[in-house]
């Protein structure tokens, strides 16, 4: 939970005392390679916290096609977005279209959104920590969707494999491939070139 600490002092001065209210919220769980936290058809109560390991966000299309969204991942002192969960189905209580997967084993801390609300709502500095989080997460939505419309297919790959190698790493081509909004075979000719 050292990362989820310097995370919040990174938007908020927190004091041990601040830091307790925090961890009471958060219960830590083991899950084992392929399980799954949270299925589409579910409405979101809960945000994990990935402590350890890597989990994948996907959707099925219509016809079951798989969509893979995010890889949210901390393992060996390197983070990306470690935080998982289904943030639009909680605020507007509809059911998911998401499941969260584990791609190996994992320590995740989980989190009722309820309470992170009431912890919010008590004060101005959980508030300020609460927009804080919500503007980080919708400027990088905003930016992952400029990207995906005004980037070529080679440009996609290349810049995703400068700031996230890790999804080329643990994902097979055709799920990779959804998250660059591109076909499998395009992502295999770009990748021989």
């Amino acid at each position: 939970m050292k990362f989820l600490r310097q995370y919040i002092e990174a938007m908020i001065e927190i004091d041990d005392n601040d830091w307790q209210k925090v961890t009471a919220l958060f219960t830590k769980k083991e899950y084992h390679k392929d399980e799954i936290l949270f299925s589409a058809g579910e409405v979101c109560q809960k945000l994990y916290y990935i402590s350890s390991g890597v989990v994948r966000v996907y959707s099925l299309s219509t016809e079951g096609k798989d969509h893979t969204w995010m890889v949210n991942y901390n393992k060996n002192g390197y983070q990306l977005d470690p935080f998982s969960a289904d943030i639009v189905s909680y605020l507007t209580q509809t059911e998911s279209t998401f499941f969260i997967e584990t791609l190996e084993d994992c320590i995740i801390y989980e989190a009722d959104f309820v309470a992170l609300d009431k912890l919010y709502a008590s004060s101005l500095k959980w508030m300020t920590l609460s927009r804080n989080i919500l503007n980080t997460q919708l400027i990088t939505v905003v930016q992952r969707t400029q990207m995906m419309q005004r980037l070529t297919a080679k440009e996609k790959y290349l810049l995703m494999k400068q700031i996230a190698p890790i999804y080329e790493e643990v994902l097979p081509d055709y799920q990779y491939a959804t998250v660059l909004g591109i076909t499998p075979q395009s992502l295999s000719r770009i990748k021989n070139i």
